[in-house]
């Protein structure tokens, strides 16, 4: 609790609000729905829009777009962006946990947005610098640095949800669109990468289940029907903080040990086997920082008293 109140008083102490853009496979894995409500519910954080990635990215859109409804944040803009990576196929499977939006549902049409435009027209317009926060594939970020390259000169950072670094394997993000990832970590713009490898330390338990299954608040009981589709019969299963451990990175120093270095990514391996490694060599000059280690019960702790509480702006 000492370690959760000395980090909280660092970011009282911090500059005003980051500005951010989030992009998100969002309904597929939980973590990505409780990642945006992380974010909605964290000072720290300017949401300047929300942008889906991969298929039926309308009907994802619908459901940030029920998310934001419920945080009182519809003044945020929502991009559906592009619903195929780079090389690989398109995939057709339903996007599972939009099955909790109600008959007929849908954002409003006039306010459906192209997302790669939307991610090139925030960065161009901003009078700050951006902080691009991706917790899906990278395929919206890469077309949107290839489209319009000016958008580089205003972004701070690209923090991602990407890759494993200090041990072997395959992380969703990174093999669902290598080629993405790849161009993102030779752009020659700051890269923090929250991987797989760090993320798997921070869990939700069934007592944190609880709590929101007793919550009065409208939102929290929507996450928390969510969790129950993601959970898909299997009570006993929890959410591990992967996208939210990204969230919390963004704004939280301390929370997680970063190291320099460079990042390539295997776009010409097997799938399933090396299609899609991520490859971290230390470099104190490099422009890409990887998470090392995590203070997992703090970032726990912290990301639960902030979702399980009523909208921020409601209060």
């Amino acid at each position: 609790m000492r370690a959760l109140l000395i980090l909280l008083l660092a970011a009282a102490l911090a500059p005003g609000a980051i500005p951010v853009i989030l992009d998100t496979d969002i309904g597929d894995d939980i973590d990505d729905a409780l990642a945006l409500a992380l974010a909605l519910q964290s000072p720290e954080l300017d949401v300047r829009a929300v942008v889906t990635v991969l298929q039926h990215g309308q009907r994802r859109a619908d459901l940030a777009w029920r998310i934001l409804e419920l945080y009182g944040r519809t003044d945020i803009p929502v991009g559906t962006g592009a619903e195929q990576p780079l090389m690989d196929k398109l995939d057709t499977r339903p996007v599972r946990q939009t099955i909790a939006l109600a008959s007929g549902y849908h954002m409003p049409d006039d306010r459906r947005r192209n997302g790669v435009q939307l991610t090139i027209d925030t960065i161009l317009s901003a009078r700050e610098k951006i902080t691009v926060l991706a917790y899906g594939p990278a395929t919206n970020v890469a077309l949107a640095l290839r489209a319009e390259p000016r958008i580089a000169r205003n972004i701070e950072r690209i923090v991602l949800m990407n890759g494993v670094f200090f041990r072997a394997g395959l992380e969703y993000n990174t093999y669902r669109d290598p080629e993405a990832s790849a161009i993102l970590y030779s752009s020659g713009l700051p890269v923090v990468a929250i991987g797989l490898d760090v993320t798997l330390q921070t869990r939700l338990s069934l007592d944190h289940l609880k709590q929101m299954d007793s919550s009065p608040h409208e939102n929290v009981r929507f996450l928390r029907q969510l969790i129950g589709i993601w959970q898909n019969g299997k009570p006993e299963r929890t959410p591990v903080l992967h996208d939210p451990l990204a969230v919390l990175a963004t704004f939280q120093q301390g929370l997680v040990d970063l190291v320099h270095g460079n990042v390539t990514v295997e776009t010409k391996g097997q799938r399933g086997i090396s299609y899609g490694l991520t490859a971290f060599k230390s470099d104190p000059g490099g422009l890409v920082q990887v998470a090392k280690e995590v203070r997992a019960g703090v970032a726990v702790d912290l990301f639960v008293s902030r979702v399980i509480a009523a909208p921020r702006r409601a209060r």
